[in-house]
């Protein structure tokens, strides 16, 4: 009986040991990968290589249409170097006539879903200096039109006055008119006539001047490609061959200026690196499952003051982006200049026109802001959209990821 209990006792320790063993080695392994997993942090180049295929060069060829109360159209792009718009009444006569428009975006799953900033895809344009400038133009119109009708109408006098110089009287006092002189007459005031009536309905269908913001409808009429980096671009064309977009989402609150686009055939290339916006990837979830494991619950890292930050974009579009071997994305860095609030990221990063939509990342390559818009002074004081706020986004739009 002793002999037995002594066996089952050594069995217990057997396993015991066994267990605490097994214990114990995925402890060390945990920690192993904790302190490894940790030192996450890579350098400037590996980031840019591993992060660049996935920026693109956002090309929107775009016009506007605004809807008169009168149910008529007209049609513009945008003002010109001297503040003028020039207003024309078909899409045909504005055809060669669009506006362009380039910034940066960012792939973000596998179905060519690309993020970037609404002001890029969804051009506005100040209605009152529209307004302001249609007015003039109708009353350039009318005072055109008047102008017509007050020459009409003296032709017509004159014409009537010719009369008396083709009429003669005979003996008797009856007055007779050369029958040939008088029907040419009559067919010059027949024609002045039509022009006259013509003239008058297109007066009449003039708006009267003064028409408020809420009479004028306007919408932008936007046809959107992108270039890769690498690729070549010398022509506008180059955009929309396989690379056309549409849009799928736009932000409808002011302060988020955001906006995703889609590649047609929606399908992301396969040598594109998305970013992943949504959630953490499956190493970083293990991650924080060990540190949880080991320590408990760790405090969620925020974003500090002085903490370095790398945008890639296209600065000023293809201007800086063409170069012997295609187009070129950029990568500039700086440093968050203000404690964030929520609302905006503020950083030191160089950027002017072109960066908008560009990613920014951290040192372990997280998006952590998108790229929207900077102060005009000159001074590297640019803003950032915040992650929680890309995230809120996504999830009002009900955005699935595949990656």
């Amino acid at each position: 009986m002793f002999g037995m209990r002594n066996y089952r006792l050594i069995d217990m320790v057997k396993k015991n040991h066994v267990f605490y063993t097994l214990v114990t080695c995925l402890f060390l392994f945990l920690l192993s990968f904790v302190f490894t997993g940790c030192n996450t942090e890579k350098t400037p180049k590996e980031l840019f290589d591993e992060y660049r295929s996935g920026v693109v060069l956002i090309l929107n060829q775009y016009y506007f249409r605004m809807k008169l109360p009168n149910d008529q159209y007209m049609y513009f792009s945008d003002f010109d170097n001297n503040g003028d718009l020039t207003f024309y009444t078909t899409p045909q006569e504005i055809k060669n006539k669009k506006a362009l428009m380039f910034g940066s975006g960012f792939f973000i799953d596998s179905k060519g879903t690309i993020m970037t900033n609404r002001h890029i895809v969804s051009p506005e344009i100040d209605k009152n200096r529209v307004k302001n400038q249609l007015n003039n133009l109708l009353e350039s119109l009318k005072n055109y039109y008047n102008l017509q009708l007050e020459q009409l109408q003296q032709q017509y006098a004159d014409f009537e006055n010719q009369r008396s110089e083709y009429a003669y009287n005979d003996d008797e006092g009856n007055t007779y008119y050369d029958p040939n002189m008088i029907s040419q007459i009559d067919n010059q005031e027949s024609g002045l006539e039509y022009k006259f009536d013509s003239l008058k309905n297109a007066r009449a269908r003039i708006l009267d001047g003064n028409l408020s913001l809420e009479q004028l409808n306007i919408e932008p009429v936007c046809e959107i490609g992108i270039a890769y980096d690498g690729t070549f671009v010398t022509k506008i064309n180059n955009f929309f061959e396989g690379n056309g977009c549409a849009v799928i989402k736009v932000s409808n609150k002011q302060d988020v200026d955001l906006a995703l686009i889609q590649l047609r055939n929606q399908t992301t290339p396969r040598n594109i690196q998305a970013f992943n916006v949504y959630q953490r990837n499956e190493s970083q979830n293990l991650l924080q499952d060990a540190q949880k494991l080991l320590f408990g619950n760790p405090k969620k890292k925020t974003l500090e003051i002085d903490q370095e930050l790398y945008m890639i974009g296209y600065n000023d579009g293809p201007v800086l982006a063409n170069t012997k071997q295609g187009i070129r994305v950029q990568m500039t860095s700086g440093k968050i200049t203000q404690l964030p609030d929520g609302e905006r990221l503020t950083y030191s990063i160089p950027a002017i026109a072109g960066s908008s939509g560009s990613p920014v990342i951290d040192k372990n390559g997280q998006l952590v802001a998108v790229n929207f818009a900077g102060l005009t002074t000159g001074d590297n004081f640019n803003f950032g959209i915040p992650l929680n706020k890309i995230r809120a986004f996504l999830r009002n739009y009900q955005i699935a990821f595949s990656r």
